[in-house]
């Protein structure tokens, strides 16, 4: 048995986790509303603190390493606990749905709790960065547009609503020429529960152009 097993087991009845497994070293966290809502309030180190305070109040052995899940693992055996440990903290986002009409795009997104780029913008208040949205816009039209992953102007940005940790987000992508020019304009937008947050024109290249 894991010498973390006693700490995950007290981890899991705390109002801040649906779920807490052990590693050798490390924990796996499944926060609940109330503790994505202390994340989204005071941010992962906050949150991470103060778990450890818990265990550290009841003499129990502290993990030296956390990861916060958004979905339960799919098996609790120890060498997949092992795994999802050893796993780098993503960085990037994939779509986990999308449909193509007409050459519009529709990618449906989810923000990682333990995506590494909420450590520091912003410590104490997670949100993802404007500059990433549009790195993020123009990385996932390459692919499906044929379009340069790099912009030569950005047009008519708007960053509406912030995006959190665990957010279910849109992303609607579609490229239209600029007649007479070698550049044309990757239309982008990302919307939560239907209402809009961010958007903005990329005037780029056709990745053969």
């Amino acid at each position: 048995m894991s010498p973390l097993a006693p700490a995950a087991r007290a981890l899991a009845e705390h109002p801040w986790l649906d779920g807490a497994w052990a590693g050798n070293t490390g924990a796996l966290l499944l926060l609940s509303r109330l503790g994505q809502a202390e994340f989204h309030r005071e941010g992962r180190q906050s949150l991470l603190d103060a778990l450890q305070s818990q265990l550290t109040t009841r003499d129990l052995v502290v993990p030296r390493h956390w990861r916060l899940l958004d979905v339960p693992p799919a098996a609790t055996d120890h060498a997949t606990i092992e795994r999802l440990l050893a796993t780098p903290r993503p960085r990037q986002v994939s779509p986990v749905a999308e449909q193509e009409n007409a050459g519009r795009w529709k990618l449906d997104l989810v923000l990682p709790s333990d995506l590494i780029l909420f450590d520091d913008h912003f410590r104490t208040a997670p949100v993802l960065p404007g500059v990433v949205q549009v790195a993020w816009a123009l990385a996932l039209a390459a692919p499906r547009l044929g379009t340069a992953n790099q912009c030569r102007e950005m047009e008519a940005l708007k960053f509406q609503r912030l995006l959190r940790p665990g957010d279910l987000l849109q992303l609607d992508l579609h490229y239209e020429d600029e007649p007479g020019t070698t550049l044309g304009k990757l239309h982008f937008a990302y919307r939560l529960a239907g209402q809009h947050c961010s958007s903005g024109r990329l005037r780029v290249t056709l990745a053969h152009g």
